[in-house]
């Protein structure tokens, strides 16, 4: 049951609530220079978001490089295997959803691999094969960073994808903190001693329990949320809603987050503290991927941006309203368009299937700008040319803005 809200709260305009949510998510800054993308760019726009989802979806780009071009424009990809694997930047683990987080974090996940309990395969394989994680231990140990092909004996296939014994005990060790991933090779994952792939000072310090995470993760999440429900601030971290209310109701306490109100929202609303809206509209523009952290809690953007929002990847395709890989166009502090994109990367060309403008959006001014980005993305993924569907109100103006680049 929501609380009574105090007279004395600080109250926001819905406008307000998204220039906060904007800025903080660092879509608000200018980009770089083309070209001059560093590894302290990715460092800056990590510590804005905190987590980098993974996803394997390829049909524009997989989903980690995304966030990074919806805020720094064109770069060079491999820039961020380097900053991830090769400078030990980052690592991954399952927070929300498979994900790529700083280094300096793993002390507050460190409970979840404790507590991490193995699927039912993994117990019936350490009963009908026990010489099997012996025999995958020491060939890590002995040959170092391994993908699962590089395994000779991977067990039997089982389950509708066709998951190998070999799969499973790595994934296991993986999610118990045992190993680590030590890079990837084409997208796959190569295992390794977590020792050899953690720098000894972040393994050294002191995990911290439950709680303590929990309030670390509350507070990260309303930095990078910038102002949110304690849904949206629970979903960031995937822990359960009532852990996070308890976690936020302590920093709350403790002044370390602030509780405030946005006008005609009745759920509760916390914030960084003292923290203001930036004194002007947002000038954003992006295009943002389904897994990029703005629109991750489908209820946080209905109720910020007013914007309905569904992947339908595996929708039918007799079903779907718009599309197969559709994503939400940012501009200024409003999601103003929605695009179903696909690179094809045989004929060097960006598809766009289809194309619909959101009932509030300026067609005219949305048109051109969106052509531009999606340019940028063409450059980007050394894609040569355009081609713009006929799907949605919005391909025809999409069309002509594209001719007049």
């Amino acid at each position: 049951m929501e609380r009574a809200v105090a007279d004395d709260l600080r109250r926001f305009s819905i406008d307000e609530a998204r220039r906060i949510a904007i800025a903080a998510q660092g879509l608000h800054e200018s980009r770089p220079q083309l070209g001059t993308v560093s590894l302290a760019d990715l460092d800056r726009v990590v510590n804005r978001i905190n987590i980098v989802q993974i996803d394997s979806v390829n049909v524009l780009v997989r989903a980690q490089y995304m966030p990074f071009f919806s805020r720094l424009g064109p770069y060079p990809t491999d820039l961020l295997h380097q900053f991830a694997y090769e400078e030990r930047n980052l690592f991954e683990y399952s927070v929300h959803e498979a994900s790529l987080l700083p280094m300096r974090h793993l002390s507050m996940i460190r409970h979840r691999m404790s507590e991490w309990r193995p699927w039912k395969r993994w117990t019936e394989l350490m009963s009908e094969k026990p010489d099997l994680l012996p025999y995958i231990v020491d060939e890590i140990e002995t040959r170092g960073p391994l993908e699962v092909a590089d395994i000779e004996d991977k067990g039997e296939r089982y389950g509708h994808w066709g998951t190998t014994s070999a799969k499973i005990i790595l994934e296991t060790m993986l999610h118990r903190g045992e190993l680590a991933v030590s890079d990837r090779v084409n997208h796959a994952r190569r295992y390794d001693l977590i020792n050899r792939v953690v720098p000894s000072d972040v393994l050294a310090s002191d995990p911290l329990n439950r709680e303590e995470s929990h309030l670390l993760m509350m507070k990260l999440a309303i930095s990078s949320l910038g102002i949110g429900t304690i849904a949206d601030c629970a979903d960031y971290y995937r822990i359960k809603r009532t852990e996070a209310a308890n976690a936020i109701q302590t920093l709350s306490e403790r002044g370390e987050i602030e509780r405030v109100k946005i006008d005609g929202v009745p759920s509760e609303i916390y914030a960084k503290p003292g923290i203001e809206p930036p004194s002007e509209a947002s000038s954003a523009t992006a295009i943002v991927s389904p897994f990029d952290p703005l629109v991750w809690h489908r209820q946080r953007i209905e109720w910020l941006f007013d914007f309905e929002y569904r992947i339908e990847i595996y929708t039918p395709v007799r079903k779907r309203k718009f599309g197969y890989y559709v994503m939400p166009f940012l501009l200024g502090d409003r999601l103003v368009a929605r695009i179903d994109l696909k690179a094809d990367r045989k004929a060097k060309v960006l598809r766009v299937p289809g194309a619909f403008s959101e009932v509030h959006a300026d067609a005219d001014e949305a048109a051109p700008r969106l052509a531009t980005e999606l340019r940028s993305m063409a450059d980007w993924l050394g894609l040569e040319r355009i081609v713009i569907g006929r799907r949605g109100s919005f391909t025809k103006p999409l069309r002509s803005a594209i001719k007049q680049l």
